[in-house]
């Protein structure tokens, strides 16, 4: 193995399934990562929580006065100037997480086939770019709808949705598409066929 595996990076639409792709990676050994997850890690930085409470307010705390995502997550997407400012806060901290996870794990010389990294946002941010391949995660929209409402977040689906790309400009805009729409095993064989076409040797 070189030591540079491949940086593939997961992105679709809300509903689409990509914390299972991610599982399905994580399943064949490659290494996995969110953006949801790094943005949980961020908001126990006290730092990071200061300035969320003092821009949002004491109201998106717990009662263990950690930060209420839930609660975030519905005050910014009723105000754009609010998400506009969290964006600027969260994303270069994001980013420098991502660099680090990456250059960790590409100086390992047991390192992972595959680097894999999700973000909902990921055409939306501009950062396409960074990766060596954009995999996108496509579903039928009943599917994706049935998903959402199972975890309890249909409420929040339009005002979400409407930030981001349209499937089809995704899927257009993407190196490689995987339908999301059947069995966990019909996903899990359309990952191992991925791992074994782009995975480091």
């Amino acid at each position: 193995m070189s030591g540079r595996p491949p940086l593939i990076g997961v992105t679709g639409a809300i509903g689409a399934g990509k914390s299972a792709v991610l599982a399905a990676f994580a399943r064949r050994g490659c290494a996995v990562l969110s953006a949801d997850s790094i943005v949980h890690r961020l908001y126990e930085q006290p730092a990071v929580r200061d300035q969320v409470v003092a821009r949002l307010g004491p109201e998106v705390l717990t009662t263990d006065r950690s930060i209420d995502r839930r609660a975030v997550a519905t005050r910014v997407f009723a105000e754009p100037d609010a998400l506009t400012w969290l964006e600027q806060l969260l994303h270069p901290l994001a980013e420098d997480e991502l660099a680090q996870w990456v250059d960790g794990l590409r100086a390992d010389p047991d390192g992972q086939p595959l680097l894999v990294y999700e973000s909902p946002l990921l055409f939306e941010s501009g950062r396409a770019d960074r990766f060596d391949r954009v995999l996108v995660v496509s579903a039928d929209p009943n599917t994706r709808a049935a998903r959402v409402a199972a975890r309890g977040g249909l409420a929040e689906l339009e005002s979400r949705s409407a930030r981001l790309w349209p499937d089809e400009r995704r899927r257009a805009a993407a190196d490689d598409v995987i339908r999301n729409d059947g069995s966990t095993e019909e996903l899990q064989q359309q990952i191992d066929d991925y791992i074994a076409r782009y995975a480091e040797r």
